[in-house]
């Protein structure tokens, strides 16, 4: 999953209120729009073990596929295994 694509391909296709995953260069980033249309952005690669966290529409986070992490909107950790934020990105 590190070497395929986003889940879109700008941020022009995110939807208020809604993220997605976008390759920027050779890495993921989570990109969460907010409902006045803001783009908040942070690493989409899960602190724990590396893995590509996934956005969840019922719940606004941002979950880990692999050991449940999740966190919120904004890359901050809402439950482990993992033991800090969604790193930071300039994108």
């Amino acid at each position: 999953e590190l070497l395929t694509g986003g889940d879109v391909d700008s941020t022009n296709d995110i939807a208020p209120g809604t993220g997605a995953v976008l390759r920027h260069g050779l890495t993921k980033v989570a990109v969460y729009k907010d409902p006045q249309g803001q783009t908040h952005t942070c690493s989409a690669i899960c602190p724990h073990l590396g893995c590509v966290v996934h956005w969840n529409d019922l719940e606004t986070s941002w979950d880990c596929p692999c050991h449940g992490s999740r966190f919120d909107a904004y890359g901050h950790l809402l439950n482990g295994p993992a033991n800090s934020d969604l790193a930071e990105v300039n994108a």
